[in-house]
């Protein structure tokens, strides 16, 4: 039995990272592999006002339910001035020792950071989630990227391609009853709906899905949106749409489902795009066609590939919206391209399949 230690300021939050590393450590092979997950609460930024996500009660639950232990250490302050971005005022090392772990998973930003900047001997598996920043740490001994355009942005910085690999956030599916759940009546005849959902983040928000929106909106359409900025809500008062419907955040994956059940198309809209959305995964799973625009980022073009479009413009954007409600070939074509892709990149078993696998090796079980 292999003794893995997963390790994540804030890392019981409802983020796309976070959620990467709760489910992997939840669904690892209980008969290869112990896993101890170190989380704090998140705490504030010394040198930003930027907030990170705090501990999520239904992304704690679904923690506890697992076979993974817990283990949770306190830190008062994360100080970006520092090039390390330092833990202030933490008892993590009082509660980590690094000689009782064969492995160390990560999930972090790409940069010199603290605390494995301090961890030297044991090997690393370092899960990478922005892009553009790379390091060359000894211990390292395989860095994962989430896509493509990232691994190569991360190669370009610096980093070691023979010792990197791509491979897709993993995502849990759950089982839902999509004729009867908490938005089935949403989904009326005669009723289009667009959406998405998103974390509620002000920095993420685009103003391009509700200006495009405004552009189509009539009595047989309607705009769902689960969590997402303020923003959002502020900017439909401000121009005045009728058929839109807001939803609290959730870190409830089966409510997330239910919600996507509803949906005709997932209108994704993020200020800085993606590496690798597990968002789009989630509304892959229901076969839902795709909307986008272009942004800094730019890993999700590649995931939506022919299953919808990336565009530049807000009238784009409303072009495309309006041939996914009326030109009936082109939306079974996409939302058939949608779950192929899901089925054939996606799916959680050969996700995890694939990080066993660098586990193994890197614990020298090549043959394994």
């Amino acid at each position: 039995m292999y003794k893995i230690a997963f390790i994540k300021f804030g890392g019981m939050a409802n983020g796309g990272t976070e959620k990467v590393l709760q489910t992997i450590a939840a669904n690892l092979p209980q008969d290869q592999f112990q896993v101890d997950y170190f989380y704090c609460d998140a705490a504030p930024y010394i040198g930003s006002d930027f907030k990170h996500s705090d501990t999520d009660p239904i992304r704690l639950k679904f923690m506890e339910d697992s076979s993974v232990n817990l283990i949770k250490f306190n830190t008062q302050f994360k100080d970006v001035t520092t090039p390390l971005h330092n833990w202030v005022g933490t008892n993590f090392w009082e509660v980590f020792k690094e000689e009782d772990y064969d492995l160390i998973q990560t999930g972090r930003s790409g940069h010199p950071e603290y605390p494995f900047c301090h961890i030297h001997n044991t090997p690393i598996i370092d899960s990478i989630h922005l892009a553009g920043m790379a390091e060359r740490k000894n211990n390292v001994f395989k860095t994962i990227l989430v896509g493509k355009k990232q691994r190569e942005l991360w190669i370009k910085a610096g980093g070691i391609a023979e010792k990197s690999v791509v491979i897709p956030p993993p995502v849990e599916i759950p089982s839902i009853n999509k004729l009867n759940n908490e938005f089935s009546s949403l989904r009326k005849d005669g009723l289009f709906n667009f959406g998405m959902h998103q974390r509620p983040d002000e920095g993420i928000y685009s103003p391009i899905l509700l200006d495009a929106y405004s552009l189509i909106e009539n009595q047989s359409t309607q705009m769902l949106i689960l969590g997402g900025a303020q923003k959002y809500r502020q900017q439909a008062a401000k121009l005045n749409l009728k058929n839109i419907k807001f939803f609290d955040a959730t870190g409830d994956i089966r409510r997330i489902h239910e919600f996507l059940s509803c949906l005709n198309v997932y209108t994704h809209a993020r200020k800085d795009g993606e590496q690798c959305s597990s968002a789009i995964i989630e509304a892959m799973s229901h076969g839902l066609p795709f909307v986008s625009h272009e942004a800094a980022s730019m890993g999700h073009i590649d995931q939506i590939g022919n299953a919808g479009e990336v565009v530049k413009t807000d009238g784009d954007y409303a072009t495309v919206m309006k041939k996914m409600h009326h030109d009936n070939d082109y939306y079974k074509e996409c939302s058939a391209n949608s779950i192929d892709q899901y089925k054939t990149n996606y799916s959680l078993p050969s996700i995890i399949d694939n990080y066993v696998k660098i586990y193994n090796e890197a614990l020298g079980n090549e043959s394994i």
